[in-house]
């Protein structure tokens, strides 16, 4: 039997950024699943304990995925003197990330990695929040709200892509009710064509809307919000 012998990297030539992006691509082509430290070690031609000198548990490897992601969404940003375009802006670059990494915004987004890219990435929000006429703990109430929305809907729809079925989403379709008896279900009923047209681009863009709406009038000189 021959034996074939595995070409190893010499010890302490990984870095902390070489194994994000392995985990990055490994989740790209083969789901969450793929993410183990044996699997990295493979992907990286080294031994698992590599990753461990780095990052001592996956959860802490999932926070500078989290970071990483964060960088990848503010690449190129730059802040306006318009809140709303800002605001605007930096929610659909979460969004676009989430479609090109979509497993990894599945299980990251919603993770606060203290790293570099999501401290500017809280900056520019707080900044936008500020334009907005908003200060102090009405700011960081808003910064929140921001986040948990727009996160909250990229990490969702992050999960809705990596699914074993995803075939809602890639066919643009987000539900669709065929009841036995219809007339149990008259509302729906009555707009099942619109359930199965509407897109999530559609929602989360109507989501991002109303949420910058409210913001604007909260914002709005004489009010005592």
């Amino acid at each position: 039997m021959t034996e074939i012998t595995r070409v190893r990297r010499k010890r302490g030539s990984i870095s902390r950024d070489e194994i994000v992006a392995a985990a990055l691509r490994l989740m790209d082509g083969e789901g969450e699943p793929a993410l183990t430290f044996a699997r990295l070690g493979e992907e990286l031609k080294a031994s698992p304990t590599a990753v461990y000198r780095h990052f001592l548990s996956r959860q802490d490897l999932l926070r500078a995925l989290a970071d990483h992601l964060d960088g990848i969404s503010i690449e190129g940003y730059t802040p306006t003197d318009d809140w709303r375009i800002d605001l605007q802006d930096l929610a659909w670059r979460a969004w676009r990330t989430a479609n090109a990494h979509p497993a990894a915004a599945a299980i990251s987004l919603s993770l606060v990695s203290n790293g570099t890219n999501e401290l500017r990435a809280v900056e520019w929000v707080l900044r936008a929040i500020h334009c907005a006429g908003l200060t102090g703990r009405q700011a960081v109430v808003q910064y929140q709200v921001y986040s948990n929305l727009v996160l909250g809907s990229a990490g969702a729809h992050g999960a809705r892509l990596s699914a074993p079925d995803a075939r809602d989403v890639d066919e643009g379709w987000i539900q669709v009710y065929a009841p036995k008896d219809p007339s149990q279900f008259p509302h729906a009923e009555a707009v099942k064509a619109e359930l199965a047209s509407v897109t999530y681009d559609e929602v989360f863009a109507k989501q991002l809307e109303m949420y910058l709406d409210a913001l604007a009038v909260m914002g709005a000189p004489g009010d005592g919000g």
